[in-house]
């Protein structure tokens, strides 16, 4: 049985993926105020330390109640902090499948950090989680986001025409959905 609460810490370059921890709030909230960064995601940005103390305490760590694991801090090994988050959400076990989410502080874009952490875990998924399919969405404008997913090797699976209503812009937007499954993985 896997420890959700203590997943594997992987190391990439001078950045670490590790179990995000509750104390990463004040490092979850100066980049997760930025509206740029947050621009793309449904939530943020942040107006106070509380929000991201509660989105890491209900958002985060509720998933252990589900049998699900935290979810990940990118730390800057250089700088001692967290400069992001990558998890593992939506959950369908009875088909082994899930999806990664992430969000990386605006100063770190254009680096390649996200494309690493995302090829690590895709090799935690399948060889820790024994997820069969992992999926991954972006609304058509997130171009940054697409560039990390397909270098991190996933396939275009399909677009969704008007699928998803956005809270930001309070308008419906097309979605790009890619996977990558255990038997592309292996090969």
């Amino acid at each position: 049985m896997t420890n959700y609460k203590e997943m594997p810490t992987v190391k990439f370059l001078n950045y670490q993926l590790r179990t995000l921890l509750k104390k990463d709030y004040h490092d979850f909230y100066e980049f997760g105020k930025d509206e740029q960064t947050t621009q793309f995601l449904t939530w943020g940005p942040f107006k106070t330390l509380k929000d991201a103390k509660n989105m890491i305490k209900y958002t985060y760590f509720r998933r252990l109640s589900r049998k699900e694991p935290i979810g990940y801090a990118i730390l800057d090994l250089n700088q001692n902090r967290m400069i992001g988050t990558i998890e593992f959400h939506s959950f369908n076990h009875k088909n082994a499948t899930c999806e990664i989410g992430y969000v990386l502080s605006r100063a770190y874009w254009n680096q390649g950090i996200m494309t690493k952490a995302l090829i690590e875990m895709t090799k935690i998924g399948f060889e820790c989680l024994d997820i069969d399919t992992i999926i991954i969405k972006h609304i058509k404008e997130n171009i940054a986001s697409q560039k990390v997913i397909l270098k991190a090797g996933y396939d275009k699976k399909e677009l969704l025409k008007n699928s998803f209503f956005h809270p930001k812009t309070q308008r419906f937007h097309d979605v790009y959905v890619y996977e990558k499954t255990r038997r592309n993985y292996d090969k």
